[in-house]
């Protein structure tokens, strides 16, 4: 029997690893037939980002080791699969996955690979195992490239109309071993419900073909029971647009009636059409209702009408926008916004400009932004379309976003966009650090209630205020948010080490997002921070009965370590008058005394626990104030006013 390997390395998220959906996706298929079944025993996975040289012992006597291959698994896969080729030379190595693409010669750099499979895999690699054991021509196997002499052959591109045939990893039991061997473990699980994205945007290669292509129902509801059964925590939906189908609500109604049969799924992440809609918010209502959703996703990436034609996306209108949220405002449901800095026709004020529209159209929750970061095989991996808008990269090593810090891993690297033609390098800075100036101080919510005052009572807007607030910290020398704000200026700068993420052992050995780490570092020294940004908040002219008491209510609503219950009077009645503001509704801001109990629901006691409870876990379920969670909020009024 011959021994076949299948590589993809993840880290552990909060303890849990995924099973390597990918991997097991090609060994179902693969193991579908005969003949492979009786060349090669059972398939071995490895899934942990271990040392290399631990697994290259685990593989000894290996024939044929497969690699799927992604950004952040690329250089450990590399480096696996060097030392593969040199203590098993007669092993057939083989890469696929997002990162290897027919638009991109990376042969010359893998010389110890020896068949490359691009798009889906299943088919390819099963027709890749006869070519290795000599019962097939590679050059009669699409999707492949392989070296025939001293050149390198690519062959064409085909994807099949159909699904049906693919087996499920799951339902075959090609994971049933990984549980076996440590049954006590947390595990992770893809699922798929289609293929295929009809928008094509630029900046992505989630999807090769713009077809839908819907693997068939029963089998999707066997793998959500399969969840169920073996307690899996966490499920990622990886459909490029969950909620696109009308079947998807009936297979959401499915997922709910498996948690209500076995407690499992806790989690059903998915990301939501794009152009989002009321079928959407339907699935994500039964969502929210058990719990199985953190939040939903309305994505924008940018709402500069010329960034969206440069990269063939069209979004709804910020008035539908501002409908869809008042919706799930009202529901109690938590949303939150994608944004992309980096896009070619985005410049430095349209993007933080846009980034205030979407809280003037009602996000008040959470916007994410990410790095624009270039693929091989996506449109905007093609050099002609960088030259035409004048994209210039960085290739950095990842940022380490939620997950612990180990020193001695091998540095995964991206190429992020630093510089367009309408957005130089250091307005592409000053944009990445405005936006964790806008969401530490508004999205996480540090001083959200001021600017909510201001725009209602003011007319201040979101844009004014927080430009305001940004250069007042850039100007500021000697302050707390000064210095942490050139620090982290400077360390962007450095691109070539790649730190683009918050690191600091208060908060344990996770890398942050910056304006996680701004938040916290902040909030950690709270009271150095009040005196020093009262002289600015004072600038705008708020009555100074109002003034004192709006700064008392913003700390009051902060949660601290050590806390389980907290308490205060405020002669205006700010709780409601904000908890009307947050789902746009304009009301007058009542002179009435007000008292306000929490119970902390779930105490932290210190800031390790903090970060991992509260920032990780909680972040956009507005955790972080102590007021969102509005089921433990007690409000009297002891004069007796209002009741």
């Amino acid at each position: 029997m011959k021994k076949l390997c299948f590589v993809q390395p993840n880290n552990a998220y909060g303890g849990s690893y995924y099973f390597p959906y990918a991997c097991g996706c090609l060994a179902a298929y693969a193991y579908s037939d005969e003949r492979i079944r009786a060349s090669y025993g059972k398939p071995v996975f490895f899934y942990r980002r271990d040392p290399v040289d631990e697994v290259l012992d685990r593989m000894e006597g290996v024939d044929v080791a497969a690699f799927s291959c992604l950004v952040y698994t690329f250089e450990y896969n590399k480096a696996l699969a060097k030392k593969v080729k040199e203590r098993y030379p007669g092993c057939a190595v083989v890469f696929g996955g997002h990162v290897i693409s027919d638009n991109y010669d990376v042969f010359p750099e893998l010389p110890y690979v020896d068949y490359l499979v691009y798009g889906e895999g299943e088919r390819a690699f099963r027709d890749v195992l006869d070519c290795i054991d000599g019962l097939r021509d590679p050059h009669s196997v699409p999707n492949i490239a392989f070296r025939d002499g001293g050149r390198i052959v690519k062959t064409p591109r085909e994807y099949p109309d159909s699904l049906d045939d693919l087996p499920s990893p799951y339902l075959t039991g090609m994971f049933d071993g990984i549980i076996e061997e440590d049954p006590d473990a947390l595990f992770s699980a893809s699922v798929e419900t289609n293929r295929g994205c009809p928008y094509g945007c630029a900046y992505c290669d989630w999807s090769f073909t713009k077809k839908i292509r819907a693997f068939p129902i029963d089998r999707v509801k066997r793998e959500i029971d399969w969840f169920g059964r073996h307690g899996i925590d966490y499920v990622f939906c990886t459909d490029g647009n969950f909620g696109i189908l009308e079947r998807d609500v009936e297979i959401a109604r499915f997922v709910c009636e498996t948690k209500k049969k076995y407690g499992f799924p806790h989690i059903f992440n998915a990301d939501y059409a794009k152009k989002s809609n009321d079928r959407v918010f339907d699935i994500s209502r039964m969502f929210f209702d058990l719990g199985l959703t953190k939040g939903v996703t309305l994505s924008f990436q940018s709402v500069n009408e010329q960034a969206l034609k440069n990269i063939g996306r069209e979004n709804f209108s910020l008035d539908e926008f501002s409908r869809l949220i008042k919706k799930y405002n009202e529901y109690g449901i938590p949303t939150y916004t994608e944004m992309i800095l980096g896009l070619p026709g985005e410049t430095r004020d349209s993007f933080c400009r846009g980034l205030c529209d979407l809280i003037e159209s009602g996000q008040q929750n959470a916007i994410s932004v990410f790095s624009c970061q270039v693929y091989h095989n996506a449109v905007m991996g093609d050099p002609d379309y960088r030259r035409r808008f004048g994209i210039k990269t960085a290739h950095v090593p990842q940022n380490i976003w939620h997950r612990s810090v180990q020193e001695d891993d091998i540095a995964e690297y991206t190429d992020v966009v630093v510089e367009t033609a309408t957005m130089p390098f250091e307005d592409t800075l000053r944009c990445l650090m405005f936006t964790a100036c806008l969401q530490c101080f508004h999205n996480i919510g540090l001083l959200k209630f001021f600017a909510l005052y201001l725009r209602y009572e003011k007319n201040v807007s979101y844009y004014g205020f927080y430009s305001a607030l940004f250069e007042y910290i850039l100007n500021s020398e000697g302050t707390l948010l000064n210095s942490i704000f050139r620090r982290l200026i400077s360390e962007c700068r450095e691109f070539k080490y790649g730190e683009w993420s918050y690191f600091d052992p208060r908060f344990g050995d996770i890398g942050w997002f910056m304006e996680e780490g701004v938040f916290m570092e902040t909030v950690c020294s709270f009271d150095r921070f009040s005196r020093e940004i009262t002289p600015f908040l004072s600038s705008f002219g708020v009555a100074p009965d109002v003034f004192g008491e709006l700064l008392r209510y913003q700390r009051f609503t902060l949660l601290m370590p050590g806390m389980t219950r907290a308490s205060a009077e405020f002669d205006y009645d700010f709780y409601s008058y904000f908890n009307r503001a947050l789902i746009g509704e304009r009301s007058r801001l009542e002179k009435k005394r007000t008292r306000i109990s929490v119970k902390i629901a779930e105490p932290v006691s210190d800031w390790k626990e903090y970060a991992l409870k509260i920032m990780l876990r909680g972040k956009k379920k507005g955790r972080p104030l102590i007021v969102n969670d509005r089921e433990n909020v007690e409000i009297s009024y002891p004069n007796g006013e209002g009741q």
